[in-house]
């Protein structure tokens, strides 16, 4: 009787043991369980993150051949440059003319009148219009004109002189079309030629069919507009429409000191030159010879430019 009283409690105590046995392994089984989804979740990550760095370095490899072919292109565009330039803009012969103004009532910024030998060189026909700078944004993500609305000029001025741009936006422009801004001597000449006349067409003044100047349209004009206007070389809307941006620095008497060859104006200054005279503007202000400045990163919607280059 006792050994079975003994076989049953010793038997109980097994399963009672396999039963804590058992309750004490689930938590390692769960755990277990857990690493290995962990460890399933870390294989798969790893096989993302492998062919994440597969797609980045093929994205890579496309950028870097796009980048080349971007290089490339900008290559040709440059080596293309001084032909398309060559064929929108007019050769200005080397020689001397006389700069400034001889009239009694010439301001004192326009004196004296002094020879001025230039090397020659190229000046655009026609001011830079909407039309191209819109297409030198498109290209750059250049700022916008103030005053452009929805990425682009008012309807129907694609032809008339892009304004709201500074010199510096100007300059820009410029770069990226191989060329450059006119210097103050190369303006003047391109618009008054060698016979020392006020006006880019003559010695008189005639604003109908020559520019658009003292408020007669109020706003600005296309640049071909006014073909009786253009100067002796061929070049147009030289008097009002808009003023037009120069290189040079911008100083008051600097003619008193001007070197007379090839003067580029000033080393340093507060302004930049303008030149040309606009579309509200008087007789006077609209000679070849009148000239004004304006601090180089200020816009207004009476000021454009033009390009020149290099022969």
């Amino acid at each position: 009787m006792d050994s079975w009283v003994w076989w049953v409690l010793t038997c109980g105590f097994a399963l009672y043991f396999v039963l804590l046995l058992i309750e004490f392994n689930q938590p390692a089984q769960r755990l277990m369980g857990q690493i290995d989804q962990q460890r399933n979740r870390r294989d798969e990550m790893q096989q993302r993150l492998g062919r994440a760095r597969d797609h980045m370095a093929e994205r890579r490899a496309r950028l870097d051949d796009l980048q080349r072919k971007w290089k490339d292109l900008e290559e040709r565009r440059r080596g293309l440059l001084a032909q398309a330039n060559a064929n929108t803009m007019v050769l200005i012969p080397a020689g001397a003319f006389a700069m400034g103004g001889r009239e009694p009532e010439t301001p004192p910024q326009e004196k004296p009148v002094h020879t001025v030998y230039l090397a020659a060189y190229r000046m655009a026909r026609f001011p830079v219009t909407n039309t191209e700078y819109r297409e030198f944004i498109a290209c750059t993500g250049h700022r916008l004109p103030l005053h452009w609305q929805r990425g682009t000029y008012l309807t129907g001025t694609g032809s008339h002189p892009v304004v709201n741009v500074s010199w510096v936006d100007a300059q820009a422009y410029a770069q990226w079309r191989g060329a450059r801004l006119p210097t103050e001597a190369e303006w003047e000449k391109a618009a008054r030629g060698n016979d020392e006349r006020p006006y880019p067409w003559g010695a008189h003044f005639s604003q109908e069919g020559r520019c658009n100047c003292m408020s007669s349209v109020g706003t600005t004009t296309p640049v071909n507009e006014y073909a009786e206007g253009r100067s002796d070389y061929g070049i147009w809307d030289m008097s009002g429409n808009v003023y037009e941006w120069c290189a040079d620095y911008y100083e008051k008497d600097y003619y008193r000191r001007s070197p007379p060859r090839n003067p580029k104006g000033p080393e340093q200054g507060q302004e930049r030159s303008l030149r040309g005279g606009c579309f509200t503007d008087t007789r006077a202000a609209v000679k070849a010879t009148a000239r004004v400045g304006l601090p180089e990163h200020a816009t207004r919607a009476n000021v454009g430019f033009r390009l020149a280059a290099d022969a």
